[in-house]
């Protein structure tokens, strides 16, 4: 998921498909279908960057011009890396949920710039202000083992300079994926089908 060009971008993972929708229209339009299934889309002036399958680690990171119908880049996912992806200049971010990981990749190269560890599992990053969002998640003691229902969620601000969270908003749901539309954030809930979306100043700080 993925606010851009004034609409949101989703890639449906159960149908291996990039659509968009335009909330004031309330119309959704289909983009591309892909042979992989996709876990993310990100769109940019050179084109979509998804995460699909495939690769050393069976998840690639993809730059696909929709004009010539091909991939003009690929890499592979650093550690299989496929909690989503955000552009930040020259850099691309992704997540790696269940091992607590931060990667930022060279967009030109795919070579790793830097790695981080993070606290809890974080995925679904987005740049807002020139800051790194993402969605927070701490599964509780038995970790993926439990019901599911002792998730404790957030959308949180990262300082990746000083590798800590600068701000952090608990949210009563756990959600799927996450996009910005600027004070506004987009998600899909866990066990819903459809999104919604919340203002930043409707969230508490914790």
């Amino acid at each position: 998921m993925r606010w851009g060009r004034e609409r949101l971008w989703l890639a449906l993972v159960d149908e291996p498909v990039v659509a968009t929708y335009d909330p004031k229209g309330d119309q959704g339009e289909l983009i591309l279908r892909f042979p992989h299934p996709v876990t993310a889309v990100c769109p940019s002036e050179e084109g979509l960057w998804l995460i699909a399958g495939g690769g050393r680690l069976g998840r690639r990171l993809i730059l696909w011009s929709l004009e010539e119908d091909r991939a003009i880049r690929e890499f592979d996912c650093p550690d299989g890396a496929a909690g989503g992806m955000a552009l930040e200049g020259r850099n691309v971010w992704l997540t790696h949920p269940n091992n607590r990981k931060l990667f930022c990749l060279d967009r030109e190269e795919g070579k790793v710039r830097w790695m981080i560890r993070t606290d809890k599992e974080t995925y679904s990053p987005d740049f807002y202000g020139g800051a790194l969002w993402l969605v927070e998640r701490d599964p509780g003691p038995l970790g993926h083992w439990g019901s599911g229902t002792e998730n404790r969620c957030a959308f949180i601000r990262y300082d990746t300079a000083r590798e800590t969270v600068a701000e952090r908003l608990a949210v009563p749901f756990t959600p799927r994926c996450m996009a910005l539309e600027g004070e506004r954030f987009w998600y899909a809930e866990e066990g819903r089908g459809g999104f919604a979306s919340i203002a930043r100043k409707d969230l508490t700080r914790r």
